[in-house]
């Protein structure tokens, strides 16, 4: 009778050292280290409840839900599964969100309208300061022979010389300095004009505002522990904040 107490009270303790070991072993823990693309600026939401930011976790033995988010990134959404008593290591890319690629064609064409803003009046601009200078050569070389023409005059004592340059070489380099001077005056006008609009085209394109960002993901992100109230409020769920390490 003895021998038979005796081997149901062994019998009891061993059954209560497996309970204990495989309760224990239930609840071991384990490592996973975060490795995300960007490595910088990215959080997650451990098991649809805590949020978080680090690149290290203790966690409980078993799967884990991890939605993972970055900065113009789109949320990943996985499951993993830790190991109690081993370091397990997750390689994760976040790719950029469908948002921030359309931005970033906005962007660029944003950029292109301003550089043709700017890029065609400063062609018209050197064009019609070329003209504007072409036309003063020509116009300071037409002025030089109508004063050449004028001096030869009162200094020749040629009758035949002085009746060509009064009848046909004054009169021809006098019309010819008129045209210079009109052509000046209207290069002139056409240079300042231009010159005035890429001033206001440069003003336009300094003020003209750039294309913004809506993150909808990062709104998407800060819903998954938000829990709306009755009063249109409502509360965060754990919202746990721990430093990059």
């Amino acid at each position: 009778m003895s021998t038979r107490k005796n081997f149901i009270g062994i019998s009891m303790r061993a059954c209560a050292c497996v309970l204990l070991c495989s309760s224990a072993s239930a609840q071991s823990t384990g490592k996973l280290r975060l490795l995300v693309d960007p490595g910088h600026d990215f959080a997650f939401v451990l098991d649809g409840k805590h949020r978080m930011q680090s690149r290290e976790l203790d966690l409980l033995e078993g799967n884990h839900r991890l939605q993972i988010w970055a900065p113009t990134r789109t949320i990943v959404d996985t499951t993993v599964y830790v190991r109690g008593g081993s370091t397990r290591e997750l390689l994760i890319r976040l790719p950029f969100s469908p948002e921030y690629r359309a931005h970033e064609e906005e962007l660029r064409k944003f950029r292109g309208r301003l550089v043709l803003q700017k890029a065609l009046p400063t062609v018209v601009t050197v064009g019609a300061g070329a003209w504007t200078l072409a036309a003063y050569l020509k116009y300071a070389k037409a002025g030089k022979q109508l004063d050449t023409d004028e001096e030869l005059y009162r200094t020749s004592a040629d009758p035949a010389e002085i009746a060509e340059l009064k009848y046909q070489s004054i009169p021809e380099h006098q019309d010819d300095f008129k045209k210079a001077n009109t052509m000046l005056i209207i290069s002139g006008s056409v240079f300042a004009l231009a010159a005035a609009g890429t001033i206001w085209s440069y003003l336009r394109a300094g003020n003209a505002p750039a294309p913004t960002f809506d993150d909808k993901e990062r709104v998407r992100f800060d819903g998954l522990v938000w829990v709306p109230s009755a009063d249109g409020h409502g509360t965060w769920l754990a919202g746990l904040t721990l430093p990059l390490r």
